[in-house]
């Protein structure tokens, strides 16, 4: 795990840096790391976030949880954009019984939210040169979700975007054993093991049913208003020869 960033008090922090592409191209150092909230940054977590030179956070918590707390770079509007995954119009018509697996939740979350989606990728296009930093609460789901369609969209292989997805099992692993402690109910705390896991094939199987609906990732973003423009800058932004 040579690309995890050691951020107190953030957890689960790594540069996607070094990923290699289907052509022989990699992921640009610094271009895009991906973290938990960093609501939970302490001073010298701070510090050497700033020292990166960041251009732009990415957050995509809901409104109500980033109310929570104040985040550290709330009030620096050139440098934090509150971009919510989850379309909380679109979250009403859900059919959990059709999400028997973590995969299926990501796969059916995939198809409802995709505007939302669309609008996260677009900021990540749209931000300026240097470092983007993109989170949610503990930078699994919702930031897995969208560091693997920015990824495919430069080019990395769906098995390395699951490997480096599948990273976030070891970087939470005492966080979620900690909580999972204190569910004293078997059942619901085997349930809550599985959504609070990070397997490869969970992000394969969202990764196929993107593919299976949508062709590739391109074709799922230009379908839903991404402009060929904004996957050109993606790219260019985090593809690197050397």
């Amino acid at each position: 795990m040579s690309r995890r960033l050691d951020w107190p008090a953030c957890r689960n922090v790594r540069d996607l840096g070094g990923l290699p592409t289907t052509d022989g191209a990699f992921v640009r150092d610094r271009a895009l790391i991906r973290a938990d909230s960093l609501d939970r940054l302490t001073p010298d977590g701070l510090r050497l976030l700033k020292e990166l030179g960041v251009s732009r956070i990415l957050d995509l918590r809901n409104p109500d949880e980033a109310a929570v707390t104040t985040h550290p770079f709330s009030a620096d509007t050139d440098l934090y954009r509150l971009v919510p995954m989850i379309d909380p119009r679109r979250e009403r018509l859900r059919d959990r019984s059709k999400e028997r697996t973590l995969g299926d939740v990501y796969a059916n979350s995939l198809d409802r939210n995709v505007r939302s989606i669309v609008d996260g990728l677009a900021s990540l296009a749209d931000a300026p040169d240097g470092t983007v930093v993109v989170h949610c609460a503990v930078g699994k789901d919702r930031t897995g979700m969208i560091v693997a369609l920015s990824l495919s969209l430069a080019g990395v292989p769906d098995d390395v975007i699951a490997e480096d997805y599948a990273l976030s099992a070891e970087c939470l692993r005492e966080e979620f054993e900690l909580f999972l402690a204190g569910v004293s109910d078997e059942t619901e705390r085997e349930r809550l093991r599985d959504r609070m896991s990070s397997r490869p094939e969970t992000m394969l199987h969202m990764l196929s049913h993107l593919r299976k609906q949508h062709g590739d990732a391109e074709g799922y973003a230009l379908a839903h208003g991404l402009s060929p423009e904004h996957i050109k800058r993606i790219r260019d932004r985090l593809r690197t020869d050397s």
